[in-house]
């Protein structure tokens, strides 16, 4: 309610349209080179979308759902279209009966528009946008894997990717960082390295390392203008590198004490990364990459009973990380500064009737006051909080 009229402020009005279309054919065929069978699939996708993106509109005051405006134009008024098409090719090539190699390549053309305008908050001005992009790019990617035993097996991947910046990231609405009007297309490759399987009955793992390469990644960092003022901007940083370990152990402690239990039991689950990730160049060389923290665990406990009841518990922790490639610590500004660590605790259970599934639980068991993610727009700036204790009750019933 408006404090001196006393009558309800006019509502803002908001509408937006999407429409697509896709169409992927596939094709699948297998060959023999010597006594092995190959496998060639390729394809090609095809996409058009159309958005158009309106909002800003002054509405009525009215209590019922309404959708005029009353004054003949929006705040913004956007036309967005994107078209793609893809072909693509991969073939797994056999060596041996344990060793197998699978290159692949997907050509990407991109054509990207946007035609509008945009109202100046300052001057009230209508600043028109038309803009058109065409990209065309390649990916390769390599695979391989080697079987070990019949159960188990080593993996190694290549692949590169590549990451069109988008309008958005141009003129974020809402946003209370500036924005870099010259920014690039991010792109780089990732690769991994890693042995899984199951052993016997009871242990399932999977454990590899991996290292990311992202060039030119955008973000937020803090800046100081010629009158000695910080702001944030958001802009292509520099270059990263992302590497580490993941691990993923589940032990089935009834499996292995009776290799012939069939149903239900007690088994321990747990899943481990470790990550440095650090810019390579520029002028935030070395710092660690946002929102990127350096342990995240995962430790839980399952139950099952034959009869049909099943319960689980799980432990999760995450180390601190930065909310801006400057590392800031503490600051003025919302948008930056340290994401502190935190731990929390979820219980799950289930309970399978003849018909019916009773499923419940509750997260954050322990009430912890954290949050994972600062933002420089809505509904920011500043910081987004975790939920705290909740619980949730469900029924399935099948007929």
């Amino acid at each position: 309610i408006d404090a001196d009229t006393h009558q309800y402020s006019n509502r803002e009005v908001q509408r937006e349209k999407m429409q697509n279309i896709t169409n992927e054919l596939r094709f699948k065929t297998d060959y023999t080179i010597g006594k092995q069978i190959q496998t060639l699939a390729m394809g090609v996708r095809v996409s058009y979308a159309k958005f158009k993106r309106q909002g800003g509109g002054v509405g009525t005051t009215a209590s019922d759902f309404d959708l005029t405006i009353l004054k003949p134009e929006y705040a913004y008024d956007l036309d967005f279209t994107t078209t793609n098409i893809a072909p693509f090719a991969e073939n797994i090539f056999r060596l041996s009966d344990k060793f197998s190699v699978t290159p692949g390549l997907r050509f990407e053309y991109l054509n990207s528009t946007a035609k509008g305008y945009v109202t100046d908050g300052v001057t009230q001005q209508n600043i028109y946008t038309d803009l058109k992009q065409a990209r065309t790019f390649l990916l390769a990617g390599l695979g391989a894997q080697y079987t070990v035993s019949r159960f188990t097996n080593f993996y190694a991947n290549f692949s590169q990717a590549y990451r069109p910046i988008d309008y958005n990231q141009l003129t974020a609405f809402g946003s209370t960082s500036k924005i870099d009007k010259n920014l690039k297309d991010a792109h780089g490759f990732n690769t991994d390295l890693g042995y899984r399987g199951t052993i016997k009955n009871y242990l399932n793992f999977d454990v590899g390392l991996f290292l990311l390469q992202y060039n030119n990644r955008i973000g937020i960092v803090e800046e100081t203008d010629a009158q000695g003022n910080t702001y944030t901007i958001r802009k292509n940083i520099a270059n990263s590198v992302h590497k580490g370990l993941e691990t993923y152990v589940e032990f089935n402690v009834s499996k292995y004490l009776n290799p012939n239990f069939l149903k239900g039991g007690l088994s321990i689950f747990n899943a481990l990364s470790l990550i440095d990730a650090r810019y390579t160049n520029g002028a935030y060389e070395n710092k660690k990459v946002e929102y990127a923290p350096s342990l995240i665990e995962r430790i839980g406990i399952t139950y099952a009973h034959p009869v049909g009841f099943s319960i689980t518990a799980q432990w999760s922790h995450q180390s601190e990380s930065f909310g801006d490639a400057s590392n800031t610590i503490r600051s003025d500004d919302p948008v930056v500064g340290i994401i502190p660590a935190y731990s929390t605790g979820d219980i799950s259970f289930s309970y399978k009737f003849p018909r019916i599934i009773l499923k419940g639980g509750m997260n954050n068991i322990t009430d912890e006051k954290y949050f994972t993610r600062r933002t420089d727009e809505y509904p920011g700036p500043g910081i987004i909080p975790a939920v705290g204790r909740s619980a949730y009750l469900g029924i399935t019933l099948g007929f």
